[in-house]
């Protein structure tokens, strides 16, 4: 190789390895901040059962409303104040959560509220 050739070859390598590094550093950056996140979800601030839990701690999905939360094939639903409604094997869930969905914040639910606190 010629001395242009190596030149060119370790200019390359810092290339590489700077982005590697900006790519890494901005990566772990996201995932910092993603961990760190508390829920809550949709319109309504719901934190549902992962209350006071990164997201990273709780094995619920949301849905986009944060009604309804989801683990291993059933789900928990809240109304829009917070609170616990029916689980969905009880056949009365769905039609019951399609009115709660209609209707303004109500409280049908009983138990605590999960609305995150502002």
């Amino acid at each position: 190789m010629t001395t242009t050739n190596v030149a060119r070859t370790n200019w390359l390598r810092r290339g590489v390895a700077a982005a590697m590094l900006a790519g890494a550093v901005v990566s772990g950056g996201f995932v910092a901040a993603g961990s760190a996140d508390a829920y809550p979800v949709g319109p309504w601030h719901i934190e549902g059962p992962c209350k006071g839990k990164a997201k990273s701690q709780c094995p619920m999905s949301p849905s986009r409303d944060g009604l309804t939360w989801s683990f291993h094939g059933d789900a928990w639903n809240y109304d829009k104040t917070g609170r616990f409604v029916c689980m969905s094997t009880a056949i009365y869930c769905g039609p019951l959560m399609a009115v709660i969905r209609a209707l303004p914040p109500v409280q049908i639910g009983s138990g605590p509220s999960t609305i995150a606190r502002r």
